[in-house]
């Protein structure tokens, strides 16, 4: 049996014997300090937020050219290419294809696989090699090498980014001069929703009416805000009919008796008459299940394309950077993460399709659990970063509350995460739809568990249902148009 150097010094070790000195002594002279020094073991070393944040900003589609005086990949025209990168979640390895548009959306493998990662150390290079398909042995055949600079802190808000580098040729000899191969990439920018599946004029018209925009803001604000406002804010707000519910049994949103006040019943209420009323001018179907998080590149090439197109309007927009706030730009990036999807999202869309979970509750009580937890995140997972009508820079931290000037009023201010705004968005209307369709799932739950104790009835014109035990308000909160002295919501 073959016997190791060293395992032979091993054994000697575990026997007791002596090791020569001499051993030691040649080699701590034969050391070269110049090599680096290898790890012991291996450790899982996810990527932290600033790698994220670098995932983040590459991972797309990226609109590429090639220039200088020796500009060229072989097989590959100079204009006319597209670069796919993909970047798993908190991963720190990066994949990737290069080829013409066309050939990239065949079925065919693409000339060139892209390997790399994203570890730049101290100097914030990255290398990363193309692997061309008509290689014999599977061997890099150029490298491309670029440098991040401080720019770089801009490219997280879903914008346009550039890169660019250069272009090594691994067969090349060091010693020659360096060719002037180049490349310039630009990342595509990921399609809104309004323009895969907008809404038609007469509904638009409806929902960016200023008279629209401010019933929502004040409706979900009076709501959320109640119990923290001063007795003398609540009396101007009962002067003009907009107190959350009746005169002195408010119901505010988010206080210590949300749960119990009957404030989930005008959440649903209202939503339910508001969809009402936008099906009556275009066709809004509910989702039937939460859309997925983007297909990995690797395994599905075309499905990752379709999803970076947003082909069918419900792609997950990209995270954003807040700069002066870490803590809101972790909350948004944590909140659209594949991970939150598989352990948030998907639990909620069992809970709430399930009988026994549904039998437990009030309606006011699952519509206050599902405001406050589901809804939420639904409106900022499916956000794009806000930006400013009036130029689409990104406004990171949205539209101020008190910032009514009339460039917000524009249609293109859809942002998800903004009363004032969200209902603009046509992803809104998908899975408030999926919300309201809930509410038949927790009829049917009572029906097959308390028979007969929840009675259907109709409310100012909407299908609902009598109060009693598990109804705890008969009077659903509209506005001052049911709660006021005024007949049209926002005024």
């Amino acid at each position: 049996m073959p016997i190791s150097r060293r395992g032979f010094i091993a054994g000697l070790a575990l026997t007791g014997a002596a090791v020569p000195a001499a051993f030691y002594a040649h080699r701590e002279l034969t050391r070269e300090e110049e090599f680096p020094i290898t790890p012991g073991e291996a450790t899982v070393d996810l990527a932290d937020t600033a790698g994220q944040h670098l995932a983040n900003t590459l991972r797309g589609v990226w609109s590429l050219r090639l220039e200088g005086r020796d500009a060229g990949l072989k097989g590959l025209p100079l204009e006319g290419l597209e670069l796919l990168l993909d970047i798993a979640p908190r991963g720190r390895g990066l994949r990737g294809y290069l080829d013409t548009a066309a050939h990239l959306r065949a079925e065919g493998e693409p000339r060139y696989r892209v390997l790399g990662d994203l570890l730049t150390g101290e100097s914030a290079v990255l290398y990363w090699r193309l692997i061309d398909r008509d290689s014999i042995d599977g061997a890099p055949a150029y490298e491309f090498k670029m440098t991040l600079d401080e720019v770089w802190a801009d490219f997280a808000n879903a914008g346009s980014s550039t890169l660019s580098g250069q272009i090594l040729d691994l067969d090349r000899p060091l010693a020659l001069v360096e060719r002037d191969n180049r490349f310039i990439a630009r990342k595509q920018w990921f399609p809104e929703a309004r323009q895969r599946i907008g809404l038609n004029p007469t509904l638009l018209a409806w929902l960016i009416s200023p008279e629209h925009r401010l019933f929502h803001q004040l409706w979900h604000a009076t709501r959320d805000q109640w119990h923290k406002l001063s007795e003398e804010k609540r009396d101007a707000l009962r002067g003009i009919g907009w107190q959350p519910g009746p005169r002195g049994q408010e119901r505010d949103a988010r206080g210590k008796r949300k749960d119990r006040n009957g404030s989930g019943i005008d959440f649903f209420f209202m939503h339910r008459h508001m969809l009402g009323t936008a099906r009556s001018m275009q066709d809004l179907p509910s989702w039937s299940q939460f859309p997925e998080p983007q297909p990995a590149l690797e395994r599905d090439r075309l499905g990752f394309l379709r999803y970076f197109d947003n082909h069918d309007g419900f792609a997950l927009p990209p995270t954003w950077s807040a700069p002066d706030d870490s803590d809101y730009t972790q909350w948004v990036s944590d909140i659209k993460s594949a991970e939150t999807y598989h352990s948030n999202f998907q639990v909620w869309e069992s809970q709430y399709r399930d009988p026994r979970y549904l039998a437990r509750f009030t309606l006011g009580q699952l519509g206050s659990e599902m405001e406050l937890g589901l809804h939420d995140w639904l409106h900022m997972r499916w956000a794009s970063v806000p930006r400013d009508p009036s130029n689409g820079a990104p406004v990171p931290m949205a539209r101020d509350p008190s910032d009514f000037a009339a460039r917000w009023y524009a249609a293109e201010n859809d942002f998800l995460g903004d009363p004032f705004s969200s209902h603009v968005n046509p992803v809104f209307w998908r899975f408030h739809g999926w919300i309201d369709d809930r509410i038949e799932d927790w009829f049917r739950a009572h029906e097959r568990f308390n028979p007969g104790e929840v009675r259907r009835m109709e409310v100012n014109g909407v299908a609902w249902f009598a109060p009693g035990r598990w109804v705890e308000v008969g009077d659903p909160w509209l506005g001052p148009d049911t709660h006021g002295c005024s007949t049209t919501p926002g005024l």
